[in-house]
């Protein structure tokens, strides 16, 4: 019975030990956005289609947020309503775009 509490003793101080440096590493090693990032991706379509050239609406609002001009940026999916209130947001002018429309010119 005496081998059985210091066992689990053992382990149990153990398991506190590492989880006790296991937090420090995690501090250490954190890595901080900037939170503006979120807000503008809450203000994207989220419908994460790389239409805009990036892998999703994460990545775009990351691009948006870290670059000065954002003329070059737009999202095909939120259209000029979406980029006007982001760029609101963010202090920047929005690009000024008209809706793309796929024409199928063969008919067949």
């Amino acid at each position: 019975m005496n081998e059985l509490l210091l066992t689990i003793l053992t382990l149990s101080v153990l398991g506190a030990f590492l989880a006790l440096i296991l937090y420090f590493v995690a501090q250490k090693f954190k890595v901080l956005e900037d939170p503006r990032i979120g807000d503008v991706e809450k203000m994207l379509p989220g419908a994460n289609c790389g239409g805009c050239g990036f892998a999703g609406c994460r990545a775009m609002a990351g691009a948006m947020v870290k670059r000065d001009d954002i003329s070059s940026l737009y999202c095909p999916v939120g259209g000029a309503e979406c980029m006007k209130s982001v760029a609101s947001f963010l202090g920047k002018a929005a690009p000024e775009r008209d809706p793309m429309v796929a024409v199928v010119r063969c008919a067949g």
